[in-house]
Order: structure tokens, then C-alpha cells, then sequence
């Protein structure tokens, strides 16, 4: 059962925007708690016992995210809703990755934040469609980037990897050399053979191809 919501966000119509929205619904009674900012917030939660934090992530004095980082560690189990007009997908990855129970844009419908609430109060997560997509999306760069990454394994050794990513800071066959403790007659070897296995006729290509494959 949901007693006790702390709304954290610094516009103040905004606040009491969602303290009179929460307090109208039927589906829960409540007691509504508000604070304008991140150290305001964890004063409160040192003095009183809240069931879920609705939180916003700009803000003065402690943005939402470091607000975050603090519930986490000294109220681990006190679930936090972000409701936020951020859609940006490493920081909702980040957020979800410091315990993060749900995370909503401030344009979502007052229905999803009212589910989300419920949910979140049942020990689940939410996450609107729309978040879920932005994640989706993201998580598809990253496996095509460790797809590409794990194609440029499989066509050059280790060793040639590493020379590679010498030849893209723009290292001279000379330097390269002594950094690795090898002959600039090996280095040059090693430079010949990673074009042509990688089928590419020029340094420029290499460091471009490097580039591309995020080595």
C-alpha cells in the first residue's frame, strides 16, 4: 500500500501540478510530500518514511541523477520513479543501471504515471513504450558495434589490432617500433599484411576502417 510519495522537482507549478493530480485519484490515498531540489530531498528522507520517490533529474544544487546515486545508497530499497522531459538514451541506461525503478518522460499521459506509481509500488519496473523503444534502439548500436568489432578480430590478430590503433594516432613505422619493442622492418610487415587482409589499399582507409570499427 502507498502512504507516503516525496515529489522532488525545482518548477514549482510543476510540482503542484502532480501533488494535485496524485491526491485526486481514487486508485490510492495518499500522503503527498514535495521538495524543490536534491538536498532538500535527502533531508526529508532522513526525517520520514517514504514509499516511492517521484524524481526529476535538472535541478539546482544536486541534479536528479547524484540524487540517485545518494537513495541508492543509503535508502537501497526506496524505489525511485525519474519523471523527466530527458529522452537521452545513455542516460536512461545510466539511471536504469544505478537501480532505477521506473523512468518517465514529463510528456506521457497522467494514466502512465499513475500505472507506473502502482507498478512500482508492487516492486516491478516501468517503463513506457517509448523508453523501451529509445533502449531498443540503443541496445541495437551496441550489438552492431560488437558485431564489427568482433568481425575485425576474426580478420587480424591481437597483435595487429594493437598496431592498428598505433597507426590511427598517427605513429610512424619508426615509433610504433619502439613502442612495441620491435623492428621498423616488422612493423612495416605487420602494416602490409592488416591492409591486406582488410582489403584496404591506403593509411587513410586503415585509419578510417579503425574509426568505423570503433577499435
Amino acid at each position: 500500500m502507498i502512504k507516503n510519495i516525496l515529489i522532488v522537482e525545482d518548477h514549482h507549478l510543476v510540482r503542484s501540478g502532480l501533488r494535485l493530480m496524485l491526491e485526486n485519484q481514487t486508485v490510492f490515498q495518499t500522503e503527498i510530500t514535495e521538495a524543490s531540489n536534491g538536498v532538500e530531498a535527502l533531508d526529508l528522507l532522513q526525517k520520514k518514511s517514504f514509499d516511492i520517490v517521484v524524481l526529476d533529474i535538472s535541478m539546482p544544487l544536486m541534479d536528479g541523477v547524484e540524487v540517485l546515486k545518494k537513495i541508492k545508497k543509503h535508502f537501497k530499497n526506496l524505489p525511485v520513479l525519474m519523471l523527466t522531459m530527458h529522452n537521452e538514451e545513455k542516460l536512461i541506461k545510466k539511471v536504469i543501471k544505478l537501480g532505477v525503478s521506473g523512468y518517465l518522460l514529463k510528456s506521457s499521459a497522467t494514466n502512465d504515471l499513475i500505472q507506473a506509481i502502482l507498478e512500482i509500488s508492487k516492486g516491478n519496473n516501468f517503463f513506457t513504450d517509448d523508453i523501451l523503444t529509445i533502449l531498443a534502439r540503443e541496445n541495437e548500436k551496441e550489438d552492431r558495434g560488437r558485431a564489427r568489432k568482433k568481425k575485425v578480430e576474426d580478420l587480424i590478430s591481437e597483435r595487429e589490432i594493437e598496431i592498428l590503433r598505433l597507426i590511427v594516432k598517427e605513429k610512424t613505422n619508426k615509433q610504433i617500433a619502439e613502442e612495441l619493442s620491435l623492428s621498423s622492418r616488422t612493423i612495416e610487415g605487420h602494416r602490409i599484411n592488416i591492409m591486406e587482409k582488410l582489403n584496404i589499399k591506403t593509411t587513410i582507409g586503415l585509419v578510417k576502417y579503425a574509426i568505423k570499427s570503433k577499435i
